[in-house]
């Protein structure tokens, strides 16, 4: 670079478009969230890359879920069996490249209506393509009093055949 050229980041207007793409991912980040709470599908939807991985709580392949449809199917099955069920986003670092996110949420479920609530705590890192599409979603978790139903895995949700770790 001679003196008088600038390095293209340190421009204002490079600056802006990063801070917009930023701002745009947070949004997605924010939108999941928010759709998973609502079961607005179509809103989850729009926030996930067609090769979205979700990583369950129980880390295995039984709790893994590959592809955005079966991630929608799965999760829109099984917040549906539940007699109550409710997200609640606390809040969301995003990396200064805005491909990262750590989101710490507090889900609270009632299997049945007559299980007791059971609240539990997450903390999830999730992952952005280049288009600011959510393709990874690893879910850690504070362990709760009881665990929740075996009927929550993606396997005995989906009805698929078990598979080994």
């Amino acid at each position: 670079m001679t003196e008088t050229s600038k390095d293209p980041s340190e421009t204002s207007e490079h600056r802006t478009a990063v801070s917009r793409d930023l701002e745009g991912r947070r949004r997605t980040v924010e939108n999941f969230w928010q759709g998973v709470d609502t079961h607005d599908w179509d809103l989850v939807a729009s926030t996930l890359a067609d090769d979205f991985v979700r990583v369950g709580m129980r880390d295995n392949a039984e709790d893994t879920c590959e592809g955005k449809e079966a991630y929608l199917r799965f999760v829109s099955t099984v917040t549906g069996r539940m007699a109550q069920h409710e997200l609640r986003s606390r809040f969301t670092f995003l990396s200064e490249d805005g491909r990262y996110a750590f989101n710490e949420a507090v889900e609270s479920i009632r299997p049945t209506p007559t299980d007791d609530l059971l609240v539990m705590r997450f903390a999830n890192y999730l992952e952005l393509n280049d288009e600011g599409l959510i393709v990874r979603l690893d879910i850690f978790w504070k362990t709760p009093p009881y665990m929740p139903p075996d009927w929550i895995t993606v396997d005995a949700t989906l009805e698929r055949e078990p598979r080994g770790d």
